[in-house]
């Protein structure tokens, strides 16, 4: 179908907006914007008027902020600066569940410098629960299980249950779950069961059905509904996994709870965000 004029303005404002690079090169198939333009070119011009628009609400943490995002939920912490021991740790089990991304950020957020941070002599990072455990024992230490991203907060819910099953926390023990970015729907879920554990940067509302009304919100859903037909996408990934409507990537990889159309990639169909 392709890009109008008109549409192609409104994409290089957003990108100008996001502060994400505009690289048009036609050779360039890594680029963001050219992946963009793809996406869009699928669609007629009311589609693509949508995509943009929830363009504008589209989180990409880039690496260079990983340390900002986590020191910002880190000080959310009640009471925080009482503690004489912070404990980070992976958000995970000794037979891990989906640890892949936690892993990932633990050992990022390791190499960082905290050195002209308040709380720098009190951060210990481990990974190992017979130490973790050992640590905790300490008076006036607390556990930080750390993540990315959560969304539906069952694979939170998962793991915080197993830790539990096994003995690796205690009732009695001070752990919070911090994440970057967390979906409202999954804080909800979580805090059901475990009561005020989750601490995190930004929260995140579902794209189209918490930021729209009335006939707006149903004529937004209907257009979403006509772009996953086209885009022949699964049940379970419809509105994003467990419908949770996210717009959200971290590094230009999407997680799969955001809506599709950002993310998934068919044979020569290019993906702005892809998994």
């Amino acid at each position: 179908m392709g890009i109008t004029i008109e549409n192609l303005g409104k994409l290089e404002s957003l990108f100008e907006t996001k502060k994400w690079e505009i690289i048009k090169e036609s050779d360039k198939y890594s680029s963001i914007f050219n992946r963009f333009c793809a996406r869009l070119g699928l669609f007629d011009e009311k589609k693509q008027d949508l995509l943009i628009e929830l363009g504008h609400e589209f989180l990409n943490i880039p690496f260079n902020e990983y340390q900002d995002y986590f020191l910002g939920a880190l000080k959310k912490i009640d009471k925080i600066t009482d503690y004489d021991l912070i404990i980070i740790s992976p958000l995970k089990t000794r037979s891990p569940i989906e640890s892949k991304s936690a892993d990932a950020v633990w050992y990022s957020l390791k190499r960082f410098d905290y050195t002209y941070e308040s709380l720098a002599t009190k951060l210990k990072f481990e990974s190992n629960w017979d130490n973790i455990k050992k640590l905790l024992t300490k008076p006036k230490s607390i556990l930080i299980l750390v993540d990315d991203f959560i969304g539906t907060g069952g694979t939170v819910r998962d793991i915080l249950d197993e830790l539990h099953a096994q003995s690796l926390i205690l009732k009695s023990d001070k752990i919070m779950v911090l994440t970057f970015v967390a979906q409202l729907q999954g804080i909800k879920y979580i805090n059901s069961v475990y009561p005020s554990i989750v601490t995190c940067t930004k929260i995140l509302n579902r794209g189209i059905s918490d930021n729209y009304t009335g006939l707006d919100k149903i004529e937004k859903l209907a257009l979403m509904d006509e772009i996953e037909k086209k885009l022949k996408v699964r049940d379970s990934f419809r509105l994003g996994y467990g419908k949770s409507e996210s717009l959200f990537a971290i590094t230009d990889r999407s997680a799969n709870n955001t809506f599709p159309v950002f993310w998934l990639e068919e044979s020569k169909q290019l993906a702005p965000f892809k998994r």
